[in-house]
């Protein structure tokens, strides 16, 4: 069970930085990757938001199960590829876009925001073959390839 995941997105726990990636497995089943070793922070100007590197430390994320946090880890390639980084977003009415990189390579995303207090809340789908990542299985349970991402960062 790997996760392959290209992750950025962020669920917030209280006003610390998250990123929680949601994987389903196939014939069934689901888990979560969490981290909060995420730096960076949103602006909010009127009813715009924009932000730029923020980056997730790849090599913190945690499934809940050791060998499944090995698999993930050797699937993103942490050892040349340790961060995964939000090089620009931008959003307005809830909505937004930007560019993330992981392993390496830089691809378009669109989502949905919403700021709530001091923390901004984001969500997003990635593809995983996108990112080179494809054919996850163990033990004949395999990761689909499309993931969602929650990220929560500060709002300055």
């Amino acid at each position: 069970m790997v996760m392959g995941l290209a992750i950025l997105c962020v669920s917030s726990f209280s006003f610390a930085q998250s990123v929680s990636v949601d994987v389903v497995l196939n014939p069934m089943g689901d888990f979560k990757a969490k981290t909060s070793d995420v730096k960076g922070f949103a602006t909010v100007k009127g009813d715009e938001v924009s932000a730029s590197n923020i980056i997730v430390n790849l090599k913190s994320l945690k499934t809940g199960v050791e060998l499944r946090d090995k698999h993930t880890q050797k699937h993103l390639q942490t050892d040349k590829f340790p961060e995964a980084v939000l090089l620009s977003a931008t959003g307005k009415g809830g909505k937004g876009t930007g560019k993330i990189k992981i392993k390496g390579i830089e691809k378009d995303i669109a989502g949905t925001y919403k700021v709530e207090g001091k923390t901004l809340k984001a969500e997003f789908k990635l593809s995983l073959p996108d990112f080179g990542i494809q054919d996850i299985n163990y033990m004949g349970v395999g990761v689909e390839d499309e993931v969602k991402l929650a990220v929560s960062v500060p709002v300055k």
